[in-house]
């Protein structure tokens, strides 16, 4: 019987310490945008550079971004530093990578590989003084096409 209490309460305590944790742990994320994640985090390990850690107000700023592009059906990076700068986005230097696609272009590795092309994306995704990522992957038509995914990722660090 005191055996089941203590599981109780140490179970008790694990709900809890998990609905304190900051908010910028990985599990506020989608699945699409954790998948987005672990493939750039995956590129910048192989380029020995360290992962990026999910930063739930760059997360934020880059949902709204994304369904603003929808909305809109505009693909452009726009104010950045403004944007960011109303969303609360703290730091001294800040970056962004957009896409969009269907089908394989819309998955992470196709939207990873499709940056890894692009000289400017590219230098972005790998920019070593980076230490935080917000991501917003959202789906819905866009430039003419049904089902389209339209990613932003905001970049922070030095």
């Amino acid at each position: 019987m005191q055996f089941t209490t203590h599981i109780r309460v140490a179970f008790g305590v694990v709900l809890a310490a998990a609905a304190l944790a900051p908010a910028g742990q990985a599990a506020t994320l989608t699945r699409s945008e954790q998948e987005i994640l672990v493939a750039v985090n995956a590129v910048r390990a192989q380029h020995d550079l360290r992962p990026l850690r999910v930063d739930t107000t760059l997360t934020r700023a880059a949902r709204s971004y994304s369904t603003t592009l929808i909305r809109t059906d505009v693909f452009t990076h726009g104010s950045l530093g403004t944007r960011l700068a109303r969303a609360g986005v703290r730091g001294p230097l800040y970056g962004e990578n957009l896409a969009w696609g269907r089908g394989d272009r819309a998955t992470a590795r196709g939207i990873v590989r499709g940056w890894m092309a692009s000289p400017g994306h590219r230098a972005n995704l790998l920019r070593p003084g980076w230490s935080r990522i917000g991501l917003g992957a959202k789906v819905g038509t866009f430039m003419g096409y049904g089902g389209a995914t339209v990613v932003t990722a905001d970049f922070a660090g030095s």
